[in-house]
């Protein structure tokens, strides 16, 4: 009994493989896969400190820590912040962070762009009654909304690269 089950899930999971093949499936990361190619990206980023952040958030990403290849991302950052909360007291104790990013992907030696784009990443704070902590706290939103960034960032990269890929480059 035990075994005709394995035979039926292995045969299951052998024809869902082959299902995914047959319809141009493909992995965005992987060794022979386009997202492969973030790692050979390099990036560069502004001076502040949310600019580090993203910067930092999207090597990981892409983990393209050692890259050397003839890319290269720059990205403008834009940092602002909205109270959403109001309390009886009449002070705003919750606010929400909007990291918005226009990028740019640049091969050595050209000056037009291979590739641009735009994206957001977005968090919330509360504040405290220890202004300490209410550092803490928009740091921590700070960090959480670049690494959002990022992670949207190297998806739009990723379908962007696939597209240029498999279709060749778009002509005006």
């Amino acid at each position: 009994m035990r075994t005709s089950r394995r035979v039926i899930l292995g045969s299951l999971a052998a024809s869902f493989t082959l299902a995914l093949g047959a319809c141009g499936f493909s992995p965005m990361y992987g060794s022979s896969a386009v997202g492969s190619t973030l790692s050979q990206i390099r990036v560069e980023t502004g001076d502040e400190r949310v600019d580090f952040l993203l910067q930092e958030a999207l090597i990981d990403q892409m983990g393209s820590r050692h890259a050397n290849g003839d890319l290269t991302l720059r990205t403008e950052t834009d940092l602002g912040a909205t109270g959403l909360g109001v309390g009886a007291d009449a002070i705003v104790r919750r606010f929400s962070i909007r990291l918005e990013v226009d990028y740019a992907l640049y091969r050595d030696g050209e000056t037009d762009p291979v590739l641009v784009g735009s994206t957001y990443g977005e968090a919330s704070y509360n504040l405290s009654s220890s202004v300490y902590a209410s550092m803490i706290s928009e740091q921590d939103a700070q960090a959480r909304a670049a690494r959002m960034a990022a992670q949207r960032v190297s998806m739009q990269l990723v379908r962007a690269l696939d597209e240029i890929h498999t279709r060749g480059p778009a002509t005006p």
